[in-house]
């Protein structure tokens, strides 16, 4: 493991970070935004539940119903996106726990 580790930073000395033009400052932003353009189709799932919520919201005037309908998308890019950076955060700690190092919060 300590192999792996020491080879990984010394790819990560010799190679820095370049965010291109996508306007992430991390790699953890990188990563996210390679991950939210991968979906190539969302599951019936979530079309299911945009059509339910449209149900709800077609009583409203159109101006209300967009209002609500994009806060709604945006509540759940923001939920989505706290929940990737958290799951690779846990890995992180993971990692460090298997290889018996604290990392503080």
């Amino acid at each position: 493991m300590n192999e792996i580790a020491a080879r990984l930073n010394a790819y990560i000395q010799n190679h820095p970070f370049d965010a291109g033009d996508s306007g992430c400052e991390t790699v953890l932003d990188q990563l996210y935004q390679a991950y939210a353009e991968s979906h190539e189709s969302d599951p019936a799932e979530i079309g299911d539940g945009f059509k339910e919520l449209e149900e709800y919201l077609h009583i409203l005037p159109l101006e209300d119903n967009n209002a609500v309908f994009i806060l709604c998308c945006r509540l759940c890019s923001a939920y989505e996106r706290k929940a990737f950076r958290d799951g690779i955060l846990y890995g992180v700690h993971l990692i460090s726990e298997i290889k018996g190092e604290c990392i503080s919060p």
